[in-house]
């Protein structure tokens, strides 16, 4: 298995170095260090979402890429954010499966976890038992103890805050109490200054062209989206400068304002200083935007720019075309 596995990753790499010299910069760039583009880079942390961890998946090895990518990369990364769905049904077997892909391998100084919907269908479709092993194996994982589903914490300084569904349905249900705590470590946050990043499963609802991109028969408009209380989510963050919320959950490719005349939707969006970053599925095939697995973006902190930027982790390449350079305010 483990040849087999090695031999995969070659080929994969040969095809994509070939890639590379016939269609650049459209298939990327796989010549470039993994690395930020600028020496004085602040903080430097690489994003994932949706794995599914299952037993399929782990035989796959599709994490493994990722995470041997970053391990090797030419600067370290302050961090890793895996943004929900780590899971794909919540179940104990599969959080030690997740557990598992992560031995033998040390891809950033810091592992944090979000919470997402598929996380939360555990083995009684009750919600106690999935905050019970969200919070350990994010500790197990990520080494830090957390005293709820939603959590914030520095990484050099800078503020990441965690949100969370605290129901077991398909979209988040976030609670009077978690509201109130976000008010507050939003306010701590702005006194701290800097770049503030949430990190949520859920997008808001109506963004990245949702509720179209969600994919469901009879749609309403607000689905696909955090659900019920996603403007009251959306009034507290846009209140401060700043501000950007990394999500996951619809499973969309990579996708520019060139391409969004294809796709309906773009993966950044900013309104004034607040940016909303939609991740793509890791594990899946995507069917909308940039058609491809393993992917995710890189941050790049400085004192006057956020850069995110687009890679395949599982072939080591840069999508040059899915490059975001945010001026700070």
């Amino acid at each position: 298995m483990a040849n087999f596995i090695r031999f995969i990753r070659g080929f994969t790499a040969i095809v994509m170095t070939v890639l590379c010299f016939i269609s650049w910069p459209f298939a990327g760039n796989f010549m470039a260090d993994n690395a930020p583009l600028k020496e004085d880079c602040k903080l430097y942390f690489a994003t994932l979402s949706d794995i599914h961890m299952t037993e399929e998946t782990a035989r796959r090895d599709m994490l493994g890429f990722a995470l041997q990518d970053m391990q090797q990369a030419d600067r370290r990364l302050d961090a890793l954010v895996l943004t929900g769905d780590l899971t794909d049904h919540g179940y104990e077997e599969q959080w030690q499966m997740l557990q598992q892909a992560f031995t033998g391998y040390d891809p950033a100084d810091r592992i944090l976890l979000a919470q997402g919907n598929h996380d939360t269908w555990t083995e009684d479709e009750g919600y106690n038992l999935a905050e019970k092993y969200f919070r350990e194996y994010a500790e197990k994982i990520g080494g830090r103890y957390i005293n709820h589903e939603y959590y914030s914490t520095l990484v050099k300084g800078y503020t990441f805050i965690f949100l969370a569904s605290q129901t077991d349905s398909t979209p988040a249900y976030i609670s009077n109490a978690q509201l109130k705590w976000l008010k507050l470590r939003m306010s701590q946050a702005a006194e701290r200054g800097g770049p503030i990043f949430v990190v949520c499963h859920w997008p808001i609802n109506q963004t990245h062209g949702l509720p179209v991109t969600w994919g469901e028969d009879d749609m309403e408009p607000d689905d696909g989206g955090i659900g019920d209380q996603s403007a009251k989510v959306e009034k507290i963050l846009k209140q401060y400068d700043n501000v950007f919320m990394i999500s996951g959950h619809i499973h969309n490719g990579f996708s520019n304002e060139k391409d969004s005349k294809r796709t309906g939707y773009v993966s950044v969006e900013s309104d004034g200083s607040f940016h909303s970053i939609n991740l793509p599925s890791y594990m899946y095939m995507v069917p909308r935007g940039r058609v491809a697995n393993g992917t995710g973006f890189n941050f790049e902190v400085y004192d006057d720019e956020v850069i995110i930027r687009g890679r395949s982790y599982s072939s080591g390449v840069w999508y040059t075309d899915y490059v975001w350079n945010i001026d700070l305010v």
